[in-house]
């Protein structure tokens, strides 16, 4: 699929209008205090879900609660306070416990949240590069802490229902040849200097925990796709330099475009077991992988590189020890 398909999609077809009463559903949604979280926390709760809000600061989740119930007083649906930092593992397994402690099912878990290109060298809480460690490892530890909750809910829903969004990108943008450069001393994504490099790395890296979290969990019922949400003027661009981010803001559609996007992986019935691990386009369609990627998500058994089954051991091994 061309750059150029995801750059000028055409309008969305599966959008808040297409949805039923959600009365009954619970979803999480990280990252959902502004831009394209935000939107899709409303759109959610709009049709009476019951929502959490994971984010990093209180104040802000606050902020994003208030404003979504002003703004559609007549939801019987519930939102609901989650204070989770993806780029500090330790914060994960606290956050998921109190969440199964409140909840005895979950239908969705989206995991919205990111950083892009920030200065370089920044590192997370557990001293991984920022963004590798923020936009899958801490996404991956907070989806194996909660995938029981997710098999038992796929027991009881609608077939094809419980679903795991996975955040991915324009993937023939800046990203390195195969997805992922690997330093073979210690069998780990390379860091390299180039920022945008390493946030497309940590994209692609999110096309293989949803191929390998849809081969893993498909046979329970759980449904695990990734997400190109678009182009689209938002927080994700806040390091970019003041230039380039001006001329976003007069390119890009706004936050609720990549709402859409990732609401057709979310709910539309067009996915369905058969299209597990699909990798969706903007605003809401089903995309194809580059050849190097598709040849990345296949095992060497299947003639690929196993480079998707390499990178769920590098996340195995990296989030073991924060799990309980």
């Amino acid at each position: 699929m061309s750059v150029r398909s995801q750059m000028f999609p055409p309008s969305p077809t599966f959008t808040e209008t297409s949805l039923p009463s959600l009365s009954s559903r619970v979803y999480i949604v990280t990252g959902a205090t502004s831009g394209v979280g935000l939107e899709l926390a409303k759109i959610l709760y709009s049709s009476s879900a019951t929502v959490y809000i994971a984010a990093r600061t209180s104040s802000r989740i606050t902020s994003a609660i208030q404003s979504i119930h002003s703004e559609f007083p007549d939801s019987i649906g519930r939102l609901e306070s989650l204070s989770v930092d993806l780029s500090d593992l330790k914060t994960i397994g606290p956050a998921a416990s109190e969440f199964l402690g409140k909840e005895s099912r979950l239908d969705g878990l989206v995991l919205n949240a990111g950083v892009m290109t920030p200065p370089e060298g920044s590192k997370t809480q557990n001293g991984h590069e920022l963004q590798m460690g923020t936009n899958c490892l801490g996404g991956y530890l907070l989806m194996r802490s909660l995938e029981d909750m997710l098999v038992s809910t796929a027991k009881i829903a609608h077939k094809g229902t419980v679903r795991v969004v996975w955040l991915a990108s324009t993937l023939q943008i800046g990203t390195p040849k195969g997805g992922i450069i690997w330093d073979e001393s210690n069998t780990a994504p390379k860091v390299v200097s180039n920022q945008m490099e390493n946030y497309m790395m940590s994209k692609v890296g999110n096309v293989f925990l949803a191929h390998e979290t849809a081969g893993r969990l498909g046979r329970e019922g759980v449904v695990s796709v990734s997400v190109n949400p678009g182009f689209m003027k938002t927080e994700l661009q806040r390091h970019m330099p003041g230039p380039v981010s001006f001329m976003m803001g007069l390119v890009f559609k706004g936050a609720k475009f990549g709402a859409y996007s990732e609401l057709f992986g979310l709910l539309s019935p067009d996915v369905t077991s058969d299209r597990n691990g699909a990798f969706i386009v903007p605003w809401g369609r089903f995309g194809c992988l580059p050849e190097d990627i598709k040849q990345a998500v296949k095992s060497k058994e299947q003639g690929g590189t196993g480079t998707s089954e390499m990178f769920v051991e590098w996340c195995e091994r990296e989030t073991r020890g924060f799990r309980s």
